[in-house]
């Protein structure tokens, strides 16, 4: 699982105001499928500004990684992605194991017009574009925000 998908449940976690301690948010992590130790979860309050108070967890200082704050697209590629494969009037992308979902996020919120759609797995994500003209063109952006 990666770190800003991580955060990212943390945040939604806090924000419904379900977080009393860090052993109570393990847990529902644990429920979303995201094991992590005591020790990565208190790194991941500290970066995301959260404190603890009486009634729990609280957001105390804008965070780093929030819904409405996202990693820069070209960083999120170079730091995840691995191949960009032509396939007809598909992208098929493949990003190191578990960091498929933020790698789509990030192609998503570029809302280019040849994108018809995006579906994610662990490690590949498939673009799908109305033809392949358009895959080409998908396949080079990406290309060229690595290269940046």
């Amino acid at each position: 699982m990666d770190i800003f998908y991580r955060r990212k449940q943390i945040l939604e976690l806090v924000s419904r105001g379900q977080v009393t301690t860090q052993d109570d948010l393990r847990r529902k992590l644990a429920e979303r499928g995201i094991r992590v130790t005591q020790a990565t979860v208190s790194r991941d309050l500290e970066k995301l500004g959260l404190a603890k108070t009486r009634k729990g967890y609280v957001l105390t200082s804008p965070a780093e990684n929030t819904a409405d704050s996202h990693p820069d697209f070209s960083f999120v590629l170079k730091e995840f992605l691995r191949d960009a494969r032509l396939a007809g009037n598909f992208v098929v992308v493949r990003t190191h194991p578990g960091n498929a979902h933020t790698v789509a996020e990030a192609l998503d919120r570029q809302a280019w017009p040849e994108v018809v759609g995006t579906v994610a797995g662990d490690d590949t994500i498939l673009i799908a574009t109305a033809q392949a003209r358009d895959a080409t063109k998908i396949q080079r952006k990406i290309m060229q925000s690595v290269s940046r």
